[in-house]
């Protein structure tokens, strides 16, 4: 799980999830993802749950927390203004912070 997170979070192939600015928290645009990450079938298919809910507890077992608000996110203007153009595409955003699941710090990942 850990290993597929690390990956996707970090790609280009996918709008849904990113890293915030620090690296230190992932970044959940929950109805874009429902679509583009959980709604894969076949070969394509990247994680074993179709829900955002069982995502979240995958999550959470790993030692995920969730983040309140976008205070979180220290976005700069433009970055936020094409956020709020996508809005309704995005949906909701999740916060998801991991103190050992970090962008530069893969060597980490066993330690979560």
């Amino acid at each position: 799980f850990l290993k597929k997170l690390w990956k996707i979070v970090g790609s280009h192939g996918f709008q849904s999830i990113w890293w915030g600015d620090d690296g230190n928290c992932v970044v959940i645009a929950e109805k874009l993802f429902r679509k583009e990450v959980l709604g894969r079938r076949g070969p394509l298919k990247i994680f074993e749950t179709e829900s955002v809910r069982g995502f979240v507890l995958q999550l959470n077992l790993h030692g995920f927390c969730k983040m309140e608000g976008a205070s979180s996110l220290s976005a700069s203007i433009e970055e936020l203004q094409a956020l709020a153009a996508a809005g309704s595409a995005l949906g909701k955003l999740l916060f998801y912070y991991n103190p050992f699941f970090k962008r530069d710090y893969p060597n980490l990942l066993g330690t979560c």
